[in-house]
């Protein structure tokens, strides 16, 4: 091979290479701005939950103090909540402009979700 054709090919093959990083890059999903917002809730409002889970779970195996367990527990539920009121908004805003809520709106309390979540974890018998 020619040292031309083989400065050809890998130039091409370079080029083929690097293609992903010169298409520009998408910053919100298909959906848009807003559902990339909602999916931003509900993953912050699932690692809450999971953090109260572990929470709970390190206060049954002593890991936890009770004074440091309530201190805790308020704190994520006071988290839970903003997170839930402003998914609530977001879901009311769109039902006020007429269009479908977001995939998932909240429709049951904090509590409730987290009796779901306890009850998945708890082990068959």
């Amino acid at each position: 091979m020619t040292p031309a054709l083989l400065g050809i090919v890998m130039a091409g093959l370079a080029l083929w290479i690097l293609q992903p990083l010169r298409r520009p890059r998408r910053v919100t999903p298909p959906g848009g701005v807003e559902d990339a917002k909602w999916k931003e809730l509900v993953d912050a409002k699932h690692a809450v939950y999971r953090s109260i889970l572990d929470l709970e779970y390190d206060r049954s195996v002593g890991k936890v103090a009770e004074e440091d367990y309530g201190i805790l527990r308020h704190q994520h539920e006071v988290e839970a909540l903003a997170l839930l009121r402003e998914m609530d908004a977001m879901a009311a805003a769109a039902e006020a402009a007429g269009a479908p809520p977001p995939q998932g709106a909240p429709q049951d309390t904090l509590e409730a979700e987290i009796a779901a979540a306890r009850e998945r974890r708890r082990p068959t018998t």
